[in-house]
């Protein structure tokens, strides 16, 4: 926020003045209307001294502030130039001169004109002030913190150098410092809606939510029209999964301010999250026709050509060709804003390309190689590759946002803090997301260096710089912006991912893939950018933590009806499986499907029914005779239920892992089908690692014949019992994988000597 500009009581004044005393007269009143705000009286009475004594300094100095702040700059430069070449000894015509050019966005004349007011007059505030402005303008963050220091000597209570200073530091990653700055400028002015606003951001950034939170209200009680509170409280809900909230602060910040873009791009994230993508695409367009080069807004453009929930097949099975289309029509733009691009990368990721049940590695591919090349023009100047020669172990840097009780942490992440071999290798770990449980502390006590974020990626980048690995390990690649951002960038020497997203990054940055020999089929190569490892067994080495079974409240089990669990997120199911659903239903009996209301998107659930709920109808089957939906639960909740559900039916388009492991320990038989992508052959990977294979099709047909037949034998209560007592003795053994660790920690350092004979060649 600028601060007012005008001729103070005597600041602006030349006070060697010398003219008529009718002249000064009218001078006088001139200055006295502007100082009170009436602007249009005040230019005309300057005009008329000016028309008697064009030279009159005060006045010439006068109008072109008052020009200045009317938004007339160009005449405003001209106006205080006559009149510092009348008098150059005054610091506030050098002082508003450098507002006027500072205006027109010539920041080094404006630089120049501060720093003669300087020369002047050392303790000159505001001059002080509005260099630091005008340098952080420029990117010259440094001198712009020890003008703001400067002028904070000579004014402590300075409250917006308070706040720009910390926003500065905000930017730096330098979080506490940040809202230490915050908190001063609003000691000093606790209406200072701008200050709150920002402490808010850098609260949010900390993963303090309430507090930021009760901050974004307190700047909007001061400053009801404060459009970008209304759009970063908007973003604040949308992190926290309240979509419906996040779209009404959206569009208060539209209401204010209507040409805001940044407010219409994440207006249309937030459509696009409720599953209104047409809705969404309009809202990227409207932000782009403001600001064309908006980076972040073609990006998501781009990545809404995915649907998050495909509403028939024809949807899905065009899914991958439009979104190559989008990423060609994207290429051409790129090619003139490629480092506006490259800030962007990671700020919206084709994550839900990963659901569509088809070959999806060449449109990654080509989206990988122009976020590469995107992150590497902007960010490079900030990355370091040379591995320390030196050291005794491998240095490791893990990089991850899933640091707490997550499926990726508890599958793929944890065996690995828990058991590589630390004689051979140093692990550091950088959590790059807010949220901190009891798990992301066991993960801080277990690893050689830790790192709690959230950072912005400048800040990481730094990490790595200082820390200069030789391996980046991302355990998933597209559920993290931040990791997302790293990624795409060459860091280290070898850089690997991971199966915590079970599909290629497409990045030219990332060097292996590790996985799993039980969970890829022939050829599987062939789906990956990088270098396939397949590790023995599923490649993970997890330990099951035994929770207690809450008793489930779902309703009371009907006589011979058989209980299908269906717990996936809705946005797995593909529509051209919902025949699959129907034809189970009309072959096996009385039966319930029982669907999953996710956490995250409850509209998924009711769209997925009433697309199951029409294909039931077509069969002449009664939906509501069949189909049901349970709440999000709790993980002993989640127990109950699977132990009150007698089938699971694994998702065919998107096999689930961990609802498998769950599901296993459990006891519950699994139906899976194991199709030709990892991603559709994780359950099926599982069930071969505890030696019960009997429930792995093979054919869509041999699926539904599967579920059918252990239907009836659902309704054989000794037989059943039996079963599922076999599965829960088995399940143990899909934990504990040591070899897969062993393998990793061999390839890793296989491949670190294969690039070492490289170079040295």
């Amino acid at each position: 926020m600028r601060r007012a500009l005008g001729p103070g009581p005597n600041g602006g004044i030349d006070l060697r003045q010398q003219a008529s005393p009718e002249i000064q007269q009218l001078f006088a009143a001139a200055l006295r209307l502007h100082q009170s705000g009436r602007l249009n009286e005040a230019q005309q009475l300057y005009r008329q001294v000016l028309q008697v004594e064009s030279s009159h300094t005060d006045a010439l100095h006068s109008l072109g502030v008052l020009s200045h702040q009317i938004g007339h700059h160009d005449v405003a430069v001209d106006l205080i130039g006559k009149a510092i070449a009348q008098n150059g000894q005054v610091p506030a015509f050098h002082n508003n001169l450098g507002n006027a050019f500072k205006a027109q966005g010539k920041l080094e004349e404006a630089a120049a004109c501060y720093g003669r007011a300087l020369s002047q007059k050392p303790d000159y505030v505001a001059a002080h002030y509005n260099l630091g402005v005008a340098l952080q303008a420029h990117g010259k963050l440094e001198q712009a913190i020890a003008c703001y220091r400067r002028a904070l000597t000579h004014q402590p209570d300075h409250a917006q150098a308070h706040s720009n200073l910390g926003n500065i530091l905000l930017s730096r990653g330098q979080l506490d410092q940040a809202v230490a700055c915050y908190r001063q400028a609003l000691r000093h002015k606790p209406n200072f809606a701008e200050a709150h606003g920002n402490l808010a951001n850098v609260l949010k950034t900390q993963g303090k939510h309430q507090e930021s939170l009760a901050s974004y209200r307190r700047a909007l009680s001061h400053k009801p029209d404060y459009a970008e509170a209304h759009n970063n409280l908007g973003i604040l809900l949308a992190e926290q999964g309240k979509l419906d909230e996040a779209v009404s602060c959206y569009r208060s910040a539209l209401s204010y301010k209507p040409d805001y873009a940044e407010a219409h791009h994440y207006l249309g994230n937030a459509l696009q999250e409720l599953g209104k993508s047409a809705e969404a695409r309009l809202c990227y367009q409207r932000a782009l026709s403001l600001k064309p080069d908006y980076a972040p807004a073609m990006l998501s453009a781009a990545v809404a050509a995915i649907p998050v929930l495909a509403a028939d097949e024809t949807e899905g099975a065009a899914t991958p060709a439009n979104f190559m289309r989008a990423v060609d029509e994207l290429t051409p733009w790129a090619g003139s804003n490629l480092d506006r691009l490259g800030q962007a990368v990671g700020s919206a990721q084709p994550y839900y390309l990963a659901y569509r049940p088809l070959d999806v590695t060449a449109p990654l591919c080509r989206y990988g190689a122009l976020m590469h090349e995107a992150a590497t023009a902007h960010w490079r100047p900030s990355a370091s590759v040379i591995a320390a020669s030196s050291r005794d172990r491998i240095r490791m840097v893990v990089v991850s946002g899933q640091v707490r009780e997550h499926p990726v942490w508890e599958v793929i992440l944890r065996g690995i803090i828990a058991h590589l071999d630390r004689r051979r290798f140093e692990i550091i770990l950088y959590h790059t997301g807010s949220i901190a449980d009891e798990e992301t502390a066991w993960a801080r006590g277990r690893v050689d260096g830790f790192v709690q974020g959230p950072k912005p990626v400048r800040g990481w980048l730094d990490e790595v710089a200082s820390d200069r690995p030789d391996v980046m390990f991302y355990p998933e690649v597209g559920m993290d912006p931040a990791a997302c951002a790293l990624a795409a960038l060459r860091l280290a020497p070898l850089q690997v991912a991971s199966w915590g997203h079970p599909v290629t990054t497409g990045l030219p940055s990332m060097d292996l893939f590790l996985s799993g020999e039980l969970l890829e089929g022939p050829g599987a190569e062939q789906h990956y950018r990088e270098t396939l490892v397949r590790l023995p067994g599923t490649g993970v080495c997890t330990q099951w933590s035994a929770v207690h079974a809450q008793r489930w409240e779902g309703p009371d089990r009907q006589h011979n009806v058989v209980r299908f669990a269906l717990c996936h997120q809705p946005i797995k199911f593909d529509p051209a499986d919902d025949v699959l659903l129907t034809r189970i239903a009309k072959e096996a009996g009385p039966s319930e499907f029982w669907l999953a209301a996710p956490r995250k998107f409850d509209w998924a659930a009711d769209r997925l029914r009433d697309r199951l709920a029409s294909a039931f109808r077509t069969q002449g089957l009664d939906p509501d005779a069949y189909l049901r939906v349970m709440p999000w639960l709790s993980r002993a909740q989640f127990n109950g239920f699977l132990d009150e559900m007698d089938i699971y039916l694994d998702c065919p388009a998107f096999s689930g892992y961990t609802t498998a492991w769950q599901a296993i320990h459990r006891g519950l038989p699994i139906v899976t089908l194991e199709g030709a992508f990892l991603r559709q052959r994780l359950a099926a990977g599982l069930l071969r690692q505890i030696g019960s294979t009997e429930g792995i099709a093979h054919s869509r047909e041999q699926y539904a014949e599967t579920a059918v037949r252990w239907a009836q034998e659902c309704r054989q209560p000794g037989t059943w019992a039996a079963r599922r007592a076999e599965l829960s003795h088995a399940a143990p053994t899909a934990d504990g994988n040591r070899s897969a660790l062993g393998t990793l920690e061999q390839k890793l350092i296989d491949a670190l000597q294969k690039q070492g004979s490289a170079a040295a060649g």
